[in-house]
């Protein structure tokens, strides 16, 4: 009845896998949970203990593959129709958390619970910056205000992704979730968003998360100047409409000549341990916009 499909990668899953086993068999239904290692670099023998567990199976590739070729690979050793999808560094929130989903999953394609964060910040300052990005932009009070997927903690028909999987040509970190959404919503596909969220325990480093955090605004301008979003979508995400913005006021100019000062600033602030989210907004654009300038000089 229920396929749970986990990508790993350099974090330990083993209580996650145990608890989901735990709350599946109280269910009394048919499952298997699925847990393939993209071939991670640390916590590799605690996780081969995984491999034991009842219903389970844990695998590891040579190569990794990235984060939307492994889903697929998921979806393609699953043998039941209902797919639940949980990024390996969350930790179940409630004990009624897969009882929860089977109550709803027969009334719709697509259900997206949700995620949460410690309500506590770090006692390292070096992961403070992650943190406070989950707590004020990514957590909310009652889940189903989130409308914007991800890919952390979401249930799907195995028939419904296997027509519309998640693009592996999208081979950097970020916004593949959103592109995944939008193509679900080309094809009349609604993601229904209830109330059914994970705690997201994999903190990373405010240095990791800046990292990351320019390689998904890379991301972001190559699927914007590929035309993978239309215009009503480009409206959902909220850097690419205040680029668009700032570039018809003709502005685009300023915030690109003084990215150097927002980095310095950034990394005074953020990297440092002392969040400040409006640094960390103003970064994000002033580096879409110096990308953009130094692309368009390159094209002419």
């Amino acid at each position: 009845m229920l396929s749970i499909l986990i990508p790993v990668y350099n974090f330990p899953c083993f209580d996650l896998v145990q608890e989901l086993e735990v709350q599946a068999s109280a269910a009394n239904i048919s499952f298997e949970i699925i847990c393939i290692d993209d071939a991670s670099s640390l916590h590799k023998k605690e996780n081969r203990a995984i491999g034991d567990l009842p219903h389970t199976s844990y695998t590891e590739l040579t190569e990794n593959i990235g984060r939307s070729r492994i889903r697929n690979l998921l979806v393609s050793k699953a043998k039941y129709e209902m797919l639940l999808f949980l990024d390996c560094d969350s930790k179940i929130a409630k004990s009624d958390y897969i009882r929860k989903y089977l109550e709803e999953m027969r009334q719709c394609d697509v259900l997206s619970g949700g995620t949460l964060y410690d309500s506590h910040p770090p006692a390292d300052p070096a992961y403070r910056l992650h943190w406070k990005v989950g707590i004020e932009r990514e957590s909310k009070p009652d889940d189903t205000q989130q409308k914007t997927f991800t890919s952390n903690n979401f249930v799907i028909k195995k028939s419904v992704i296997e027509k519309h999987p998640f693009n592996e040509k999208i081979v950097r970190y970020g916004h593949e979730d959103s592109l995944f959404q939008m193509e679900l919503e080309k094809q009349g596909i609604t993601v229904r968003f209830i109330s059914n969220p994970v705690i997201h325990s994999g903190l990373e480093t405010n240095v990791c998360f800046i990292e990351k955090t320019q390689e998904s605004v890379m991301n972001l301008y190559d699927l914007y100047v590929s035309d993978s979003f239309d215009e009503l979508n480009t409206r959902k995400i909220r850097l690419l409409q205040t680029y668009i913005q700032v570039k018809k006021w003709k502005i685009d100019w300023v915030f690109s000549l003084f990215f150097p000062a927002v980095n310095f600033l950034n990394n005074r602030t953020n990297a440092s341990g002392k969040p400040h989210l409006l640094i960390l907004d103003l970064y994000k654009l002033s580096l879409f916009t110096r990308v953009a300038r130094i692309k368009s000089r390159k094209k002419e």
